[in-house]
């Protein structure tokens, strides 16, 4: 049950800002046609419902008043030239997002925690998950919510050195392996097992695909400074064959794709040429064998103090529809990983279990 408390719309402060125009980048075009990453970020309200409404949400629309003038494009619109010129972000005085404010009964218990669960229901995704604002991508990015369960699962410091040092062994030469990779290869490898478990056929030539982004202000020449806020994420893709990834050396084989992309990040003619292929490979892969990454370890979302105590728990509730993994941070120890999945009950269980028999092993 979702109760509606209040509907609104916030813009920047009156004359704060002007008229501005942002023209979009060849890095932002991709991310148009692709599924946006939603979240919601859980914390416990420490007050009674009337100290929200009459204290909360004034402050709440004033605070975002004033970020919107810092972040003025998320108020604009993205408008598309008729005269084939490339889109971009208009903004005006009185340009402003929608903001709601809803109440559920759901248990909130139930929510934070990481064991399998139903998705959360489509009204309350709708009131808390909608992150596009007014950037008129409400046609192409509504949110649906399938019938798949919700799980996360918790790679610790000690599961990752051991992962690392599964690859090392097995791959001397590697001069370097990072916890990203060795989280991502081994989340995808079980999602393959767990898809080829549960009874789905797989042909000898069949091959499963996974797909990140990779932050490239550091590979450009001179480098871009890191303070840089405009879109420089560029999407890769590496494919494997399925019966490879089954196997016993799967997980390695796994770890040396996502590691060997690294060695790939030169210069800024690799980045182009390596940004152009995946474009082609997104435009033509079996989607119903594709694994992608939402989110990154390196972002401290459980830092974040918004005055209502320690962030509970951070969902992604978009990798419902896309198909992908969402990671960030350990909520109680630094180092740690989390890892989001979105599956059909029974494929989360096989899931489940092969993910946890492969840490015992490793124990």
């Amino acid at each position: 049950m979702v109760s509606v408390l209040e509907e609104c719309r916030v813009s920047p402060p009156p004359n704060a800002i002007g008229e501005k125009t942002l023209p979009l980048t060849l890095f932002d075009m991709l991310w148009l046609h692709l599924h946006h990453v939603q979240s919601l970020l859980f914390f416990k309200f420490p007050h009674f419902k009337a100290h929200f409404i009459e204290t909360t949400i004034p402050s709440f629309r004033h605070s975002l008043s004033l970020a919107l003038k810092h972040f003025y494009p998320f108020s604009g619109n993205l408008l598309f030239p008729p005269n084939l010129k490339e889109p971009e972000i208009h903004y005006e005085d009185g340009d402003s997002v929608s903001l709601t404010f809803a109440e559920s009964n759901i248990d909130f218990d139930c929510l934070i925690k990481n064991h399998q669960r139903e998705m959360i229901p489509t009204r309350l995704a709708h009131y808390f998950g909608n992150t596009n604002r007014k950037l008129n991508f409400k046609d192409i990015d509504n949110f649906s919510p399938t019938n798949n369960s919700l799980a996360t699962f918790l790679l610790s410091q000690a599961d990752l050195q051991w992962l690392k040092k599964m690859v090392m062994i097995r791959c001397p030469t590697l001069s370097h392996l990072s916890s990203f990779t060795v989280t991502c290869a081994y989340t995808w490898v079980c999602i393959v097992k767990a898809r080829v478990w549960i009874g789905e056929k797989v042909s000898e030539n069949e091959v499963d695909h996974f797909g990140f982004s990779i932050d490239c202000r550091a590979h450009f020449d001179p480098p871009l400074p890191e303070n840089y806020f405009g879109n420089c994420v560029v999407p890769y893709v590496i494919t494997a064959k399925t019966m490879q990834l089954i196997d016993e050396d799967g997980f390695v084989i796994a770890a040396n794709l996502i590691e060997a992309i690294k060695g790939k990040l030169g210069n800024k003619n690799e980045i182009l040429e390596g940004f152009e292929k995946s474009i082609t490979i997104l435009s033509t892969i079996n989607m119903e064998r594709a694994v992608g990454v939402a989110g990154s370890p390196r972002f401290a979302v459980y830092d974040k103090d918004f005055g209502f105590g320690q962030l509970q728990k951070r969902e992604f509730i978009s990798i419902d529809e896309t198909r992908s993994i969402s990671l960030h941070e350990g909520k109680d120890k630094k180092g740690d990983i989390e890892i989001g999945l979105s599956l059909p009950n029974i494929k989360m269980d096989v899931f489940a279990s092969i993910f946890t028999t492969g840490l015992v092993m490793c124990d």
